[in-house]
């Protein structure tokens, strides 16, 4: 059967999330998360701020993973747009629907936004929020988005110490399957491996099949498998 797509929308405030380190990667791939029947697919990328005082560090991030910048200057010596603009942009998707979008996700810590993830939440939209680990408590920030994830856990020293980019992709990859359907064949990792790097071909690594990466991968503690008496092979348990 087909797979659903379940389009999603990232929208950063840059200014408001400048003062953390993290790995835009490891948080663009935790907005993949999704049942193992739908398709995930970044309809909306876009990032806002004073362009004049961005970081360069996390520019070129945005760059290098191909979002649409929108410069806000600020107006006076105080006022900065970009919250502004920002949700403005979202309930225009939500107005134009073209592309439909399934769920979207803010990296912020202005509490601003709860306006308009209350309105997209009204329209049956699921609404993620990124903040930072010291906002978790903030009554208003929990009770407006249905997920929220944390700067803190996707800053570099806590992302996988791997040796190669196949370990980190497969280490990715699994850390966004649903553990509620666990146990799951094997193909399922690989369907995650290249939903997030779609040049990623089994055939082309030293490899050359799923099962000896699955075995490797298990050999190096990242999940625990097993093979039924009908041939299949299934993921049982994720460890990192």
């Amino acid at each position: 059967m087909k797979k659903q797509n379940l389009n999603i929308a990232v929208y950063i405030d840059m200014e408001n999330v400048a003062s953390s380190e993290f790995v835009l990667e490891d948080v663009m791939n935790s907005f993949l998360s999704a049942d193992d029947d739908y398709n995930c697919i970044f309809a909306i990328k876009a990032a806002y701020g004073n362009q004049a005082r961005a970081k360069k560090s996390l520019k070129k991030q945005i760059v290098e993973h191909n979002f649409n910048i929108v410069d806000t200057p600020k107006i006076g010596s105080e006022k900065n747009r970009s919250d502004l603009i920002l949700s403005l942009d979202a309930f225009e998707s939500l107005y134009l629907d073209t592309p439909r979008i399934d769920r979207y996700c803010f990296m912020t810590s202005d509490a601003d936004f709860t306006v308009i993830a209350d309105k997209l939440r009204k329209f049956g939209k699921e609404v993620w929020l990124v903040c930072k680990k010291s906002d978790k408590d903030r009554a208003i920030l929990t009770k407006s988005f249905d997920n929220l994830l944390f700067l803190d856990d996707f800053c570099p020293d806590t992302a996988p110490k791997v040796s190669n980019d196949i370990d980190r992709l497969f280490i990715q990859a699994v850390r966004n399957m649903n553990q509620s359907n666990l146990p799951t064949n094997v193909s399922v990792a690989n369907d995650r491996m290249k939903a997030i790097d779609p040049s990623f071909r089994v055939t082309n690594t030293n490899y050359k099949t799923f099962m000896k990466l699955i075995k490797d991968m298990e050999s190096k503690g990242y999940v625990v498998s097993e093979t039924l008496d009908t041939g299949e092979n299934r993921i049982t348990e994720i460890c990192v």
